[in-house]
């Protein structure tokens, strides 16, 4: 407590570090700071956290001299007043890094002259642009980190560390998460895939999803409670890992999806006529988000096809290569309409295709395989070669022509 005392900057130090100053401590820290040389650099060093790695072995020297009982608790009453989002795992791990950094506050701080120096007030970050990528991931605070060219590397999170590399994402749980830990606030990301991007992740739960171009997924990167909620929006293949006592769920625009383990396809693009789910193996449940009366249980080979208009849910058998094909990297059409299969052209080629006002004469229908890989020319020609009609390409915009 004596240490405490003689120095009650410290604290105030440690709430302007961790964002819980009121705007008379951050003045009093100001004052503070324009009247000690070298105070500019201590400040810059505490506001970096260099501070903490640096004097971490000294804590021992002062553990029997400092209260630290009551730092927590004056910081678990400011931590009530920070926003809801943030979870308790986040809040024990900060309060832990509070009391280290105090022993090394306390000992930089006897060591400071007292002269008049001025010091400009450390600047607020500015939000972070858009990031400009086929592939970006979105942190629980609004962070975007592209991610189509990012190495192996790892990533820190509150519940999971993030293992990134080349077109792929893999989540591991914290060790230190017990089981049963219902009371902490799920830590939400996103994944955005824009046109011509491709991704896969693997999340906490060991389950592996593929993420088609055009699309979103937002998911826990540690699943807490009963369930393993997911959101979708776009094109996803799943491989769940099986868990009877906590069921997986999939949520899109209209439909959930639930499944205890089993691979399954989910086509959910907002430019589409309806959502399909295609169950490769295992079992599903598909039900409007609704009217939980309107369900189906999907076998494997079966495709669940839910129509927003009349919302209804048909079941019909399903081509399982065809509906994959995006995953291997092609194109499938069989027996397509023309407007559905220059959608899928359009999401991976990133062109927007232009129609005539007037109707065709008879309805283009294609049926075949192409390569994501060819030129965007080559696919259109060979449209056109097999009875559709012609293009013209001009900047990202694709004209059609109808052939009369």
């Amino acid at each position: 407590m004596v240490q405490q005392q003689k120095h009650p900057i410290s604290h105030l130090l440690l709430k302007v570090r961790f964002g819980t100053a009121s705007e008379e401590e951050k003045r009093k820290v100001e004052q503070w700071i324009k009247a000690g040389k070298g105070r500019e650099t201590l400040y810059k060093r505490i506001a970096e956290g260099s501070s903490l790695q640096e004097h971490l072995k000294l804590t021992s020297d002062f553990d029997r001299f400092t209260d630290y009982s009551t730092v927590e608790a004056k910081i678990q009453s400011s931590l009530k007043r920070r926003r809801q989002r943030r979870n308790l795992f986040r809040y024990s791990a900060w309060i832990g890094s509070a009391a280290a950094c105090l022993c090394g506050l306390i000992i930089l701080l006897h060591e400071q002259p007292a002269t008049t120096t001025p010091l400009p007030v450390a600047k607020v970050s500015q939000p972070q642009p858009p990031v400009n990528d086929k592939v970006v991931l979105v942190l629980s605070d609004g962070q975007q980190i592209g991610m189509t060219s990012k190495s192996i590397d790892s990533i820190e999170l509150n519940t999971a560390t993030a293992i990134t590399g080349k077109n792929r994402l893999v989540y591991n749980s914290c060790d230190s998460l017990a089981t049963g830990t219902t009371q902490l606030q799920p830590e939400i990301n996103k994944i955005i895939t824009s046109t011509g991007g491709f991704y896969t992740i693997e999340l906490s739960d060991g389950s592996k999803i593929w993420l088609n171009s055009e699309s979103q997924l937002e998911y826990p990167v540690f699943f807490i409670g009963k369930e393993r909620r997911v959101k979708l929006s776009g094109e996803a293949y799943f491989e769940i890992a099986p868990d009877a006592e906590h069921p997986f769920i999939v949520e899109t625009s209209g439909i959930r999806t639930k499944v205890l383990g089993t691979s399954f396809n989910i086509k959910a693009y907002e430019d589409e006529n309806s959502i399909n789910t295609t169950l490769f193996t295992g079992k599903v449940d598909v039900a409007s988000l609704k009217d939980s009366t309107c369900h189906t249980i999907l076998q494997p080979g079966k495709q669940a096809n839910w129509d927003p208009v009349s919302r209804q849910i048909k079941v019909q058998d399903a081509d399982l290569k065809r509906v994959l094909a995006w995953k291997e990297g092609m194109f499938a059409f069989y027996r397509e309409d023309l407007k559905i299969v220059t959608r899928q052209i359009e999401r991976w080629y990133g062109v927007k295709f232009i129609y005539p006002t007037d109707k065709p004469k008879e309805q283009y229908t294609f049926s075949g395989r192409f390569s994501k890989d060819e030129k965007l020319e080559n696919i259109l020609q060979e449209l056109t070669f097999i009875g559709g009609p012609e293009f013209k390409i001009e900047e990202n915009d694709v004209y059609v022509k109808y052939i009369k």
